[in-house]
């Protein structure tokens, strides 16, 4: 889920920008036009086959497929569960929903729909998750379909030497997932029927194991938007990215 949001923020905040400084494949909104949010709509559909390749320039990754290096998916009550080398394929399917920019006090609201999301990658396990003991180490196969996810972000004005910038401050979220599969590879050392059985419980309950794992998704994807959304915004002062004329 924190790659559909990812790339709307990435997108809002790349198309919001001035034509001698963004460049030219991206399309320019205006700050005061009265059909702002639904400009900044058709200008990520204009944009979408250069996030499927990446735009180093901008430090824009890939979305198809975005690889995270490291992600931990789960740490306290007695459990530590971390992914690595992820490779999360279908992104680039997302579907803006909703967008709305409160210009007056730096606000943006956005909801956005995934239909179907695949990764694979490492994982590593150790404790125990609801009744389920888990240890382990090796590859790890997943799918999650129907994400939705609604997200407001709250920005200030920091100046700097080249003029006002903004920085987003905190994000106020909420994530549903509609289903899943996992499939942890080389449970407990390889034991077949031990790993075999444990990934038949893993799949049987998932309104447990989402909203046993859900608190810890939204922290870990908060962090990444925000962290991505300042180090786009950096680049740019208010003026370019929200030009008057």
């Amino acid at each position: 889920m924190e790659t559909a949001l990812f790339v709307a923020v990435s997108c809002l905040l790349l198309h919001l920008g001035d034509q001698s400084t963004i460049p030219s494949y991206i399309r320019v909104c205006k700050r005061y036009d009265p059909k702002l949010n639904d400009c900044i709509i058709n200008s990520i559909e204009t944009l979408r086959p250069y996030l499927l390749k990446g735009i180093p320039e901008l430090e824009v990754p890939s979305i198809e497929p975005l690889t995270l290096p490291e992600v931990l998916v789960a740490q306290g009550a007695g459990i530590k569960a971390v992914g690595k080398n992820i490779n999360i394929n279908g992104p680039g399917s997302f579907v803006i929903k909703k967008l709305n920019v409160d210009l007056a006090n730096y606000q943006v609201d956005i909801s956005v729909d995934l239909p179907y999301l695949t990764f694979n990658g490492e994982y590593e396990v150790s404790g125990r998750l609801l009744v389920l003991p888990l240890k382990g180490k090796g590859p790890v196969r997943a799918n999650a379909t129907d994400c939705k996810g609604d997200v407001v972000l709250y920005a200030q004005l920091v100046k700097k030497a080249d003029g006002e910038h903004l920085r987003f401050t905190d994000i106020d979220m909420k994530i549903t997932i509609g289903g899943y599969h996992v499939r942890l590879d080389n449970l407990f050392n390889g034991d077949k029927f031990l790993g075999e059985a444990t990934n038949a419980a893993l799949n049987e309950n998932p309104k447990e194991l989402i909203a046993y794992l859900k608190p810890v998704v939204e922290k870990t994807v908060k962090n990444i938007i925000q962290k991505i959304a300042n180090k786009i915004t950096q680049h740019f002062t208010l003026e370019e990215l929200l030009p008057k004329n």
